[in-house]
């Protein structure tokens, strides 16, 4: 529509300059040397013009001829790029189809028609990767470094090449350049936080772990807790190299991010000890109230150690004052009544745990418990129910939460992840009781009846009763013919006693069995970390 208004305003204009032309009066004298010609106006003025128009025409033309190969190039530049284009597609949409041949083919066709190798590059290392072409795949990648806009791209591939060939140590260095390249590319730096925490460099995940908070990838809690078991993984290999004053600061910095992290707790209140027990007080105190744990409980007798046995004991209703409701606190104050001799204080200290999630250490205390007050026979039921039941949380083999790298790799992404210790269970365990069946436990054992009283032998009268020549008249009873008919009367200290002591060995070495089974049982219980007990045999 436009060109036509054009072609029209421009005849118009034509038109209007012809007329005008035509309408000139007069002559047009040119003087050529001594040669004067003399033209009408307008025939002259028309003529100029025509031959104008002609010379544009002509320009124009040769300007078109002339740049007429260039264009057909170009055309063909573009046909060509249009068709690598869609081969480009068609070999990406193959990569993700997981057709390799098809991948390939297309690749050599972009690469053929596309003059633009950073295009080509990514599809052809990924046609290579798919089909187990890794020099190839390596190759392509390596040469998209060159090029600032493949760059990132390219480290991503190395990566995925190193970690798929396992080498570990050259994926950490392509994660870290990729990191610093983008730091908010969330791939790049869960890459370099994970590879980090797998070799045991806490430091290095730190510091990701900082940068990434920065960029708004991690924020609020989760950053907390990851710092907090980072640095604590890095206090206790200062302290296992003997760096005790690095080892305190960072445990210290721990605690501060998490105070409910126990073996941040544990570690402070450890190295805080030899320096002031006030302080370490203190720290296990906080740690107690944020969350009670097994090794929290060591720790602080640990700390006391230097009173006797039941002084330790005594102290740990202060522990368990912190947080008084929770089930190891209740725990502390039944192990101090058992120390202190108040059994039956203890008992219904334990008795309405058994209703809510009971543990072994639930049912080794009264077991424990009974043993004192009722005997072995009252504890065995305690015993064997403390078997099926869920184990306590454990700080490690040696109680300290000295674990090995990969136990500190699991135990940091465990609680910065899901805030907690250990994984969950495959298979809950419950082992919550009725309150009839832990009154019918709890109960003490019932008395045993007295033997019945042995009948007294009837007194002779006196007047049967005579000297050796006095005869008695026969009776039916006593009639010789009677005498044969009873049978013998058992002789004193021979066959009727010898029953009644085969009854009481018999009896001895069952108690006895019953006795060495139970003794087996606490044994298996204590050796597998599940024993109530607070102090040694000797401390006992």
């Amino acid at each position: 529509m436009i060109r036509i208004l054009i072609f029209i305003l421009v005849l118009t204009l034509a038109a209007a300059g012809l007329t005008a032309l035509l309408a000139v009066d007069g002559n047009i004298h040119i003087r050529f040397g001594d040669y004067v010609y003399f033209n009408p106006a307008a025939p002259t003025l028309i003529g100029i013009s025509i031959l104008l128009a002609l010379l544009i025409v002509t320009v124009l033309i040769i300007s078109y001829l002339m740049r007429l190969p260039e264009k057909l190039r170009g055309k063909r530049r573009d046909s060509q790029r249009q068709k690598g284009i869609i081969s480009l597609t068609r070999g990406l949409e193959a990569v993700a189809a997981g057709d390799a041949s098809d991948a390939q083919r297309h690749a050599k066709n972009a690469q053929r028609q596309l003059e633009e190798p950073a295009l080509t590059r990514l599809l052809t290392a990924q046609a290579a990767q798919l089909a187990g072409d890794h020099e190839t795949a390596e190759a392509s990648f390596s040469a998209m470094l060159e090029a600032p806009e493949t760059e990132f791209l390219g480290l991503r591939g190395l990566y995925l090449q190193a970690v798929g060939a396992g080498d570990m140590k050259a994926a950490k260095g392509y994660a870290d350049r990729a990191f610093k390249l983008r730091p908010n590319a969330r791939w790049a730096y869960e890459s370099v936080y994970q590879l980090s925490v797998e070799r045991g460099s806490w430091s290095d995940a730190q510091s990701a772990l900082k940068l990434a908070s920065r960029n708004g990838l991690e924020d609020g809690e989760h950053v907390k807790r990851h710092e907090a078991a980072l640095i604590t993984a890095r206090a206790y290999a200062a302290d296992a190299s003997g760096e005790r004053d690095d080892a305190l600061s960072d445990a210290k910095d721990a605690f501060k991010l998490a105070p409910d992290f126990p073996p941040a707790a544990v570690l402070a209140a450890r190295l805080e000890a030899g320096k002031s027990r006030r302080k370490a007080v203190k720290i296990l105190e906080q740690a107690w109230a944020a969350r009670p744990h097994p090794a929290i409980r060591q720790t602080w007798l640990d700390v006391h150690s230097d009173l006797a046995p039941d002084e330790r004991v005594a102290t740990l209703p202060r522990l368990a004052g912190q947080n008084p409701h929770d089930q190891q606190s209740q725990h502390l104050l039944a192990e101090a009544a058992i120390a202190q001799g108040n059994h039956d204080k203890a008992r219904d200290i334990l008795q309405p745990l058994f209703s809510r999630r009971p543990t072994v250490r639930t049912f080794t205390l009264m077991a424990q418990a009974m043993k004192a007050r009722f005997g072995e026979e009252a504890a065995e039921p305690w015993l064997e129910k403390a078997a099926h039941a869920p184990a306590e949380p454990g700080p490690g083999a040696d109680g300290t939460f000295h674990f090995s790298t990969d136990g500190w790799r699991r135990l940091v992404m465990e609680f910065g992840d899901h805030h907690r210790l250990s994984p969950p269970p495959l298979e809950e365990m419950t082992a919550a009781m009725s309150q009839d069946e832990v009154l019918m436990l709890a109960a003490p054992p019932p008395v045993p009846e007295p033997p019945a009283p042995e009948p007294e032998p009837e007194a002779v009268p006196e007047d049967v009763v005579a000297d050796g020549s006095a005869t008695v008249e026969a009776t039916p009873e006593t009639s010789p013919a009677a005498e044969q008919d009873k049978p013998a009367a058992p002789q004193a200290g021979t066959s009727g006693e010898k029953p009644a002591a085969e009854d009481l060995s018999a009896q001895e070495r069952k108690r006895a069995e019953q006795e060495k089974e139970l003794k087996e049982k606490e044994a298996t219980l204590s050796a597998a970390g599940m024993g109530g007990g607070m102090y040694d045999e000797d401390e006992r």
